[in-house]
């Protein structure tokens, strides 16, 4: 795939260092098939403040990872959970809630390699429920010296059956809009929509550190079955980073937002993906947004 470079907005003061050091650089790396126009920054408020708060999953008291997910998160579809998850206490996380901690061990990469790395799950809550906007707040927390080699997948917002790993989002299958880190920490949308299968948008937008934590916001609203008019936004620690626009999620209505799908691991696929070493990432505090009216 040929890259492009997309100019992005004149960061402002006050920018926090994950962010500003990306910022400075203007240019976002982006690939040829998304038109130019349609990029930008979001000119609106983060989203949590726009919506109303929904949902707030959160691992359960349960003693393992697995059960904690489960359990916390209202899900029967899940990989990993039970190898590579364990639950974080409130005090582990310092941020007043458990979380969870996902290893990815040596020479992992995809779910779908010989050696799986990593976990996923999908939840579906109910106040979600026919949703054709939303928003979704977590925070990540890389290990402090996290060898990022060439990338690896973060979670976002889903709806239908949530095409991933080379699948065709078809317009009535469903869509996923998960998030990407890449090469020394670049961030990333990585998005399965209508004439998009696992695109690389506004890569380079902003920058992960580790060894603390990240919050990441996003906001879809889905396009009217027959226009060109979705919207997906990005905000990382509070401060706009991506915006794209004429995104086509579905061709049909039925096709609605379902809710958070959680997945994460290092890839692609393949020995240059490979995490070298056990790495682990963690997360928390994820809430669900719906619209206010």
């Amino acid at each position: 795939m040929i890259l492009d470079a997309t100019p992005l907005a004149r960061p402002s003061a006050g920018l926090p260092l994950a962010v500003l050091l990306t910022a400075l650089t203007p240019w976002a790396v982006q690939a040829d098939d998304i038109d130019e126009a349609s990029l930008g920054m979001p000119q609106a408020e983060v989203c949590s403040a726009r919506y109303i708060e929904v949902d707030s999953p959160r691992p359960s008291d349960a003693g393992n990872g697995h059960d904690a997910v489960r359990e916390g998160f209202d899900t029967r579809r899940h990989w990993g959970t039970d190898k590579n998850v364990e639950r974080l206490g409130a005090g582990q996380t310092g941020l007043g809630e458990p979380g969870l901690r996902v290893h990815y061990p040596e020479g992992t990469s995809s779910p779908g390699d010989d050696k799986e790395g990593g976990a996923g799950f999908y939840t579906e809550p109910a106040a979600l429920a026919g949703a054709e906007r939303a928003c979704l707040t977590y925070r990540v927390r890389f290990e402090p010296g996290f060898d990022f080699v060439k990338g690896g997948k973060l979670p976002g917002l889903y709806g239908g059956e949530a095409p991933s790993g080379g699948e065709t989002a078809d317009g009535e299958n469903g869509f996923s809009m998960r998030l990407m880190w890449r090469e020394q920490g670049q961030g990333e949308l990585y998005e399965y929509v209508v004439d998009q299968k696992g695109t690389s948008v506004g890569r380079g937008s902003w920058t992960f550190p580790s060894g603390q934590w990240v919050t990441i916001e996003q906001e879809i609203v889905l396009n009217d079955p027959g226009e060109a008019n979705g919207l997906a936004r990005l905000w990382i620690d509070g401060q706009p980073v991506l915006e794209q626009r004429d995104i086509v999620y579905r061709t049909t209505p039925e096709l609605t937002i379902d809710g958070l799908m959680f997945s994460t691991f290092f890839g692609g696929s393949g020995d240059e993906w490979r995490t070298p070493r056990d790495q682990y990432a963690d997360f928390a505090a994820f809430r669900l947004y719906g619209p206010s009216d």
